[in-house]
């Protein structure tokens, strides 16, 4: 995302920590991330695992609950992979 984009979301939202079981991926876009960009989220988990800071992550709520991903898949699996539990987000729509 484009840091203006990001910006935007930032000035519109408060940044918020969000359980990673209530945010949704596909187990589809699940192996398919992992089958073409293995190195990066590995990177990212190393991250994660080390207690670096990350990029928030963008979600949107779902209508049933739980969250969907507008930017972030990457680190959203990194982050499950790492156990992390929690990432830190902008939530946007109501």
């Amino acid at each position: 995302m484009g840091k203006s984009r990001q910006n935007r979301f930032k000035a519109e939202e408060d940044t918020v920590w969000v359980a990673l079981e209530d945010i949704y991926i596909s187990d589809a876009t699940w192996e398919k991330l992992l089958r073409r960009e293995a190195q990066q989220i590995k990177d990212m988990r190393d991250r994660f695992e080390r207690g670096l800071d990350m990029v928030r992550v963008v979600l949107h709520y779902r209508a049933n609950g739980g969250y969907t991903i507008e930017d972030g898949r990457h680190r959203v699996i990194a982050a499950k992979l790492a156990d992390a539990g929690f990432i830190e987000a902008i939530v946007i729509g109501g």
